[in-house]
Parts: C-alpha cells; sequence; structure tokens
C-alpha cells in the first residue's frame, strides 16, 4: 500500500481509537430505566433538501415490569421554544404523544429525556406514539460528502441516537425496529434488516421501507440516504452481501468492499451463524473509520484504495466481527466495551492470521503491543474495564481495543485452541441477541476449558499495566543447567502471575530445546533447565503469547 494511503488508515484509525467531541455525565449506570423492556421501535423519518430540520414518529412497543405510571425516553430536546443549544441546534420539539388507540397521553420534556404519564399495566405491552421534529445536532450527519453531494448518516455511537430517536438509549435495552423514510426520491436509502419496498410520493419524494427483525442495540439502528451505486456481492449462508458507494467512488470501492464476502464465511464457520438479514458495507460520512452498525456497516468515504489491500480487509474484519460481538452478543454496560472492541480488534487479526498466515498475526499483535505500552505511559491506572470514565468518547482506546485483544490471544494461549474456540461458540450461541458481561464470559470459558480463570480475568482486567521483566540467563557447567533469573520491573505496584516460554539455540541458530510452561508467580525468580551443552542463546517468549516488555540483561 502506498505511504499516502496508509496514512489516510492510520488517522481513520486514530479516529476509531480516540477522543472526539462527547458531553457525557460519570455515572454511566443512571442511563438505564430497570423495569422497562422495550420490544420494538417503528421509527418513520421525513427528511429535506431544504434544510436540515427532520420530521419523526416513533411507536414503541415496550413492557413494564411494575406498576409505574411514569416512563422515559431519552431525546435531545431544545433548551426553550426561542433558544438555540449552545451547539447552534435547536433540539427535537416533542408535539404529541398519543397511546395505540389514538387517546392523547401527558408528557413533558426536561433533562433531554421524554416524560409520559400512562395508566398502570404491570407485565403488559404498551404502545405509544411519539410525535416531534427539530435539527440533530449529532446522532444525525446531515452534510456534504467528499463530491460535494447532499447526505444522511446515522452515527449513533456510543448513545448519540437520541438525537434524532426518541429511545431508551442504553446497550442493554435491545429491541427490534423498522425505518420508513420519506425523502426526495434522487436519495437510495439504507437502513438495518431486511428490504421491505419503496414507493413514489407526490413532489418528487419516495418512501422507502426497511425492517430489522433482529434485536439489536440503539448504538447500531441508523440510516443513510445518499446517491448510491450498489453491487451485489453474493451469498453465505443465505445472507446477501452487498456494496453501497457513492457512484463517482463505486470502480474502487467495489474492489474494496469484495473482501467482506470471505470475511463473513470466515466467522461464520468460525464463530457460528449470523444474525441479520445482510450484510451491507456502506461508504459514508461517519466520523469513526468504520462504524459496525447492524448489517449495515459504515466505512469513512476516506478509506478507498481501489485495489485488494490487507489493511482495508482489517478494517472490514473488525467492523464485521462486530456483528458477532457488540452487536449480537452486547455488552451489558460500556465499561464492558472491550467484549465488543477487544473481540473486534482480535477477530480481525484472527482473519488475517487466516488469509496470510502466522507471521501477518505476530505483525499485528506486536504493533498492538507498542500501542498499549504509550497508552500505558499516559494512563498508568487505566484499566480494560472501567466504570470510571466521564466521557463515553475515552472509552475508544488501547485498553479496549488492543489490550483487551491481547487478553483474548492470551487466554487462547492460557487454555489451548480447542477450548478457547469451543468457549467462543459456547458465550456467542448463550448469548447471541442478549447482553453479556466480563464474568458471563469468564464462566463459560471455564466451563469450556475446565480451568479455574478468576486469577487471569481479575489481574488481565482490572489490574492496570502489564509485566515488565529484566532477565537473563547463565550456564552452570557443573550441573548442566541453564540458570535463567527474572525480576517484574513494573512500577504499577501489582505484580502479575505470567506464563513463560524460553527457545534456546546452539551457536549456529539450531533450536536446541524449548521449555515447557513457566510460571512466574513471586516478583524474583530463578527457573533451573538441564541442558547439555552451553547455549549460544536464549529466547523469551518465542511465540509471542504474553502481553509484556522483556529486557534481557546486558543487552
Amino acid at each position: 500500500m502506498k505511504k499516502k494511503e496508509k496514512a489516510i488508515l492510520v488517522a481513520l484509525f486514530v479516529l476509531i481509537t480516540s477522543a472526539v467531541q462527547c458531553q457525557q455525565p460519570g455515572n454511566l449506570a443512571r442511563y438505564t430505566q430497570p423495569g422497562v423492556d422495550v420490544q420494538n421501535y417503528a421509527f418513520s423519518l421525513t427528511l429535506s433538501d431544504s434544510t436540515n430540520q427532520i420530521k419523526g414518529e416513533t411507536t414503541i412497543r415496550f413492557t413494564r415490569a411494575d406498576d409505574r405510571q411514569t416512563v422515559w425516553f431519552d431525546l435531545i430536546s431544545p433548551k426553550s421554544d426561542s433558544a438555540q443549544r449552545s451547539d447552534g441546534s435547536a433540539g427535537m420539539k416533542v408535539r404529541s404523544v398519543s397511546l395505540a388507540d389514538g387517546k392523547a397521553a401527558p408528557f413533558s420534556q426536561r433533562n433531554d429525556r421524554v416524560f409520559i404519564n400512562l395508566p398502570a399495566a404491570p407485565n403488559q405491552p404498551t404502545e405509544l406514539v411519539i410525535r416531534y421534529e427539530g435539527t440533530p445536532a449529532k446522532g444525525l450527519i446531515i452534510s456534504q460528502n467528499k463530491f460535494g453531494e447532499r447526505t444522511f448518516f446515522g452515527d449513533n455511537w456510543p448513545n448519540n441516537a437520541r438525537n434524532y430517536l426518541p429511545v431508551v438509549d442504553h446497550p442493554s435495552d435491545k429491541a427490534t425496529c423498522s425505518f420508513s423514510v420519506n425523502a426526495p426520491a434522487t436519495y437510495r436509502v439504507i437502513a438495518n434488516g431486511k428490504f421491505v419496498n419503496e414507493s413514489s410520493l407526490p413532489n418528487g419524494r419516495k418512501l422507502t421501507r426497511w425492517q430489522e427483525s433482529t434485536p439489536i442495540p440503539t448504538k447500531v439502528m441508523v440510516i443513510g440516504a445518499a446517491r448510491f451505486a450498489v453491487e451485489e456481492v453474493g451469498s453465505v449462508s443465505g445472507v446477501p452481501v452487498q456494496s453501497w458507494l457513492y457512484p463517482n467512488d463505486s470502480q474502487k470501492g467495489f474492489i474494496d468492499y469484495r473482501p467482506a464476502k470471505e470475511i463473513l464465511q470466515y466467522f461464520i464457520d468460525k464463530i457460528g451463524p449470523y444474525s441479520y438479514e445482510k450484510l451491507a458495507n456502506v461508504e459514508s460520512t461517519t466520523i469513526f473509520g468504520g462504524m459496525e452498525n447492524a448489517s449495515c456497516i459504515f466505512y469513512n468515504e476516506k478509506v478507498i484504495v481501489g485495489h485488494k489491500d490487507s489493511d482495508v480487509e482489517a478494517l472490514l474484519a473488525h467492523e464485521i466481527a462486530h456483528q458477532w460481538f457488540g452487536n449480537s452478543a452486547t455488552e451489558s454496560d460500556w465499561s464492558q466495551l472491550w467484549l465488543s472492541e477487544g473481540f473486534a480488534t482480535y477477530f480481525s487479526a484472527l482473519y488475517l492470521e487466516h488469509a496470510y498466515g502466522k507471521d501477518t498475526l505476530n505483525a499485528v499483535l506486536n504493533q498492538n503491543k507498542g500501542q498499549i505500552f504509550r497508552f500505558s505511559a499516559l494512563k498508568p491506572k487505566g484499566t480494560v474495564v472501567d466504570s470510571t470514565t466521564t466521557n463515553l468518547m475515552d472509552l475508544l482506546n488501547p485498553n479496549s481495543y488492543q489490550k483487551g485483544g491481547w487478553v483474548l490471544h492470551m487466554l487462547r494461549n492460557e487454555i489451548g485452541d480447542e477450548a478457547f474456540w469451543k468457549g467462543i461458540r459456547a458465550y456467542y450461541a448463550t448469548y447471541r441477541n442478549r447482553n453479556a458481561q466480563s464474568s458471563d464470559l469468564q464462566a463459560v470459558m471455564e466451563t469450556a476449558s475446565g480451568k479455574k480463570l478468576g486469577q487471569f480475568f481479575q489481574q488481565w482486567l482490572y489490574q492496570p499495566g502489564y509485566p515488565e521483566l529484566v532477565w537473563g540467563s547463565s550456564y552452570d557447567a557443573t550441573k548442566k543447567a541453564l540458570v535463567i533469573d527474572v525480576r517484574q520491573a513494573q512500577r504499577t505496584g501489582a505484580f502479575f502471575v505470567v506464563p513463560l516460554t524460553f527457545s534456546i539455540r546452539d551457536s549456529n541458530g539450531r533450536e536446541l530445546t524449548r521449555t515447557a510452561r513457566l510460571t512466574m508467580t513471586e516478583q524474583t525468580q530463578t527457573f533451573t533447565i538441564p541442558l547439555a551443552t552451553k547455549p549460544g542463546s536464549v529466547a523469551i517468549d518465542p511465540d509471542n503469547t504474553v502481553l509484556m516488555r522483556a529486557t534481557e540483561m546486558g543487552k
């Protein structure tokens, strides 16, 4: 890949793993609404070329586990009827709320929520309709693409759906959804799920309908509207694979997106069935390098190279892996983000190993190590599971992505390939279309492997940093043994249980032996290995199985 093209992808990856503007309170738990479970959203949106204002009508079906008579839904609202928000947009003004029978329901808008008073109906389905209009601050990006053409793209992560959709905007409340989009006929509209129909409307307009029948979190419920050229790439296990590109980019972009079919097949074979009605890969104006919206992944419009390239394949694999991890098996809260991003990071690397070999996997792992080391130097107290972060965008960091991926790589080596893949398939089967926490993954992996993994998960998910080892070796000719001294030198104040392997070679570079797994449990430890002759060299962790920085004394 050319340097300029690589620079583009590196810059986009920084977009994925760095903070962008987002104002969020710190108490993540308060976003949930215990006892309220949304079953389905039916979104109707009207888009216009003459204004950025949208009109919406959302039908919400939900249950209440108790006799509460007030429920709320997230929706960014105006400061007042006359005052604009500080970001220059008016927010969403609710015009009416009614029950399924058409009867008006009392409501109020405050603190960026719609509060609705309802008759008590514990454990019974309730359906209501919210009608509103306004200009979204974010969430729905209304802008021009790189060709100067007007476009509309949902960009909901982490909880920006509330900028244009009334929802319970938290990953724990998953629901099915549908979109009916009334827009100028010049646009082609993509959304989650299965295409239902398209019909002409008066005044040069068109209505497009999509239906997602699998429950998904609001972070990946989206629409996209633009001029598109569409390629039907093929079908995998009955799932159609499509590429949606701006017409001016379609010749190159169709080449870039074509590996999606092989990637989808790999993940189905390794993990389990795909949960959605299609896989559409869509060029867009997302603020991220890629955004894993369920069944319609949005990629940044800058990621167009026009030839087969492993970096583009890595991005495709990352976002497609999210369809299993993050979209289907969804983290229960943002603090558990590694269950989404760490999985996507590692499974992208596993796909590259499948496509290009183990050397490529090791190159990715080593690159990821460097990012972890640099981030740890900046945030020495940071942990993979992080419930203290006040800005949700700050969770898009190497602890969630690269270190989370390394945790899975180490878990694979801790329990072995067979148990690892057995556990991965069981985890997905158990939490498919549901929510999970790290403790759920641990329990599944313990069952699959027959090993207790509490210490492993505790030190890698909840303990900051990584092992920094200083080590040296000497040969004892009298005892015919190699003596290896190892010391943990990290400054975090906590020590790790570290599995170690050494490769021992003669003066010609031929491997004499490779030690069995040695377990370091103390700050300083000595290992004695029987050896008939003095070695030419000794290497630590030859198979790259442990996240650590190791320095050999005297070198």
